[in-house]
């Protein structure tokens, strides 16, 4: 009997999609009018009737049946209706390899056969056998996000490309640092202070500074809403040195004392 000895190259593939937080389908009637936050991680808004205005962190779009809207993290939205009522699906997912996609391409106009696989993936969350369940909603989700081009992983590729800053916002969110300081950011990233600035303009609009207060503010907001602590304690984590620097940063941001939220 001969031994073989196989040589063969391992290729180790990881599914960029690590978990659906869930799939629902959504009711709007004529004339409707929203203002919210976008869950946290990616989220697809697929409208199946109707159309209507919606403004991503005060970029407007205009959206119609067949159209995918794209959201990441807690992104302000309000939408507007017109005349006629709005259907629509909405599937949350985390990725933490995945770019989000920039401003410019939120909205995709899809095919039927990507409405088709939205169907079947809002399908597949009504069945009882798990092992079926979870093929069938991964399965289409992937081939969703293939098809409409989610597929830039977080590989440093351009210097000055938005995906720069997407990666640093993702270290700072992970790292809970909360109040860096743009020469930190530029000596972690290994990129100068004027590439993190064209990065973040054309990633998200605003400039480092405004780009980051909005994390903390949000972040702030969250802890106050749902984590039974105090201001003082989310002044804490947030790394500010004074409470009260705290305290007048949240009202000048929101309009009124953070107290206002652990009241309610």
């Amino acid at each position: 009997m001969t031994n073989i000895h196989y040589n063969f190259t391992s290729t180790n593939i990881e599914c960029p999609v690590t978990q659906i937080m869930g799939m629902w389908e959504f009711k709007r009637p004529a004339f409707f009018k929203y203002l919210c936050y976008s869950l946290s991680g990616h989220l697809l808004h697929m409208v199946t009737k109707g159309s209507y205005l919606v403004k991503i962190n005060g970029v407007a779009y205009n959206v119609k049946e067949g159209d995918v809207i794209y959201y990441y993290e807690s992104e302000e939205v309000e939408t507007i209706g017109g005349t006629e009522e709005v259907i629509f699906y909405s599937v949350s997912y985390q990725a933490p390899s995945l770019f989000p996609l920039p401003i410019d391409k939120r909205i995709i106009s899809v095919d039927s056969e990507i409405r088709k696989l939205f169907d079947q993936l809002y399908k597949g969350f009504s069945f009882d056998d798990k092992e079926r369940k979870s093929f069938i909603i991964y399965s289409n989700l992937l081939a969703i996000l293939y098809k409409i081009g989610h597929v830039n992983f977080d590989y440093n590729e351009k210097e000055d490309s938005n995906e720069l800053w997407w990666a640093i916002e993702r270290r700072i969110r992970k790292n809970k640092s909360f109040r860096p300081s743009l020469s930190y950011l530029s000596e972690i990233a290994g990129y100068s202070r004027a590439t993190l600035i064209r990065s973040c303009k054309r990633a998200t609009g605003h400039t480092p500074i405004n780009r980051i207060r909005k994390i903390r503010m949000e972040e702030a907001r969250s802890l106050l809403t749902f984590a039974n602590i105090n201001v003082t304690q989310v002044s804490e984590y947030l790394g500010y040195n004074r409470v009260h620097e705290f305290s007048r940063e949240f009202s000048k941001y929101y309009g009124e004392p953070p107290s206002k939220l652990i009241i309610r």
